[in-house]
């Protein structure tokens, strides 16, 4: 008779405190490749606990990977499945100059963020390479949108390296299964590039825009 009340009263409590939601990521940890992230996150998830102004612990959930109306989000649930929260990923840079997987909720609150680095050659080839063979839809606009963030930011720093090795590899792999994988991040890319042409941009960024373009059209 009191059940729907009682848990009422218990998921009003819980939003109240989601302020104190954080996550428990290793200490240090950094993600260099992006698909083996995703699969351990899709897996197993994120534990999240939420803790009372004193630092008590009120309750826990898992957070993962969900698919809303064709859209990924992070969705943090209790061990009985009811939803506490859901958070959107985003990639963002911070003035320290770290780059990091940052989950906001709707409001705007942090859940937690990640670092990503992806400056090494071995790490960028290994989320390319990753990206055309990931297979599972579902979660397909993860990877797509965090790594297309990245090589918009590079952009906008004036940074084309990894963009142009995108091409590189595009232009060699553009007919096989999964290169279709790279629309949305060419899309994004381009984007960026039409900003910085229309902006002066010189010949280099010129031909770039031109090379994503031509590439668009191929996938």
């Amino acid at each position: 008779m009191f059940r729907k009340p009682v848990l009422s009263l218990l998921l009003a409590v819980l939003f109240l405190l989601l302020p104190f939601l954080q996550a428990e990521v290793r200490a240090g940890e950094t993600v260099t490749d992006l698909t083996k992230a995703y699969e351990i996150w899709k897996n197993e998830g994120i534990r999240f606990v939420i803790r009372d102004a004193q630092g008590g612990l009120v309750s826990w959930g898992i957070g993962k990977l969900e698919s809303w109306a064709g859209e990924s989000k992070w969705v943090v649930r209790n061990p009985k499945g009811q939803l506490m929260t859901h958070a959107r990923g985003k990639v963002e840079n911070w003035k320290n100059g770290k780059t990091r997987l940052v989950l906001r909720t709707p409001k705007g609150q942090i859940l937690t963020h990640i670092a990503i680095d992806l400056s090494s050659k071995a790490s960028f080839a290994q989320n390319v390479v990753g990206l055309r063979r990931l297979k599972d839809s579902k979660f397909l606009a993860f990877v797509q949108e965090t790594l297309g963030e990245l090589l918009v930011k590079e952009l906008k720093g004036g940074d084309l390296i990894r963009t142009r090795v995108l091409m590189q590899y595009l232009d060699k792999y553009h007919d096989q299964p999964g290169a279709a994988n790279f629309k949305p991040v060419l899309q994004m890319v381009i984007q960026q590039l039409n900003f910085m042409v229309a902006h002066g941009g010189d010949a280099k960024v010129q031909d770039l825009a031109s090379q994503a373009k031509a590439m668009l059209s191929k996938l």
